[in-house]
């Protein structure tokens, strides 16, 4: 069976789809939101990337074996490469770096 077809990774996507919905529903609405609701967001925004490591993850994996999947982890890293990243897993290291500093950010304020 083709990876994008197995039931489980088309629960995965709609899953990481929904929570980045989620997100950007209320990502304009940052600049007026309190300490406390900046955190959050933060958070969500890190299990948001972990959803999306564990799916390249296995993406990975199903790569050595399906052809459709080999050709979306070119696509996806070939894009990652197109904005400066080693792939999609250098990308994401480098977001949670910078939620880490505004999150940092966040807790340093009085």
């Amino acid at each position: 069976m083709s990876f994008f077809k197995s039931e489980q990774v088309q629960e995965n996507l709609q899953d990481i789809f929904d929570t980045y919905h989620e997100i950007a529903a209320v990502t304009n609405s940052l600049p007026t939101m309190d300490k406390e609701d900046r955190l959050e967001h933060i958070d969500k925004c890190k299990v948001l990337i972990d959803k999306q490591r564990t799916f390249y993850f296995r993406l990975k994996l199903a790569a050595k074996d399906d052809v459709e999947a080999a050709d979306m982890l070119m696509r996806i890293d070939a894009l990652s490469q197109a904005f400066g990243y080693k792939d999609l897993m250098d990308c994401m290291d480098a977001m949670v770096d910078t939620l880490g500093k505004a999150e940092k950010s966040q807790l340093d304020r009085t």
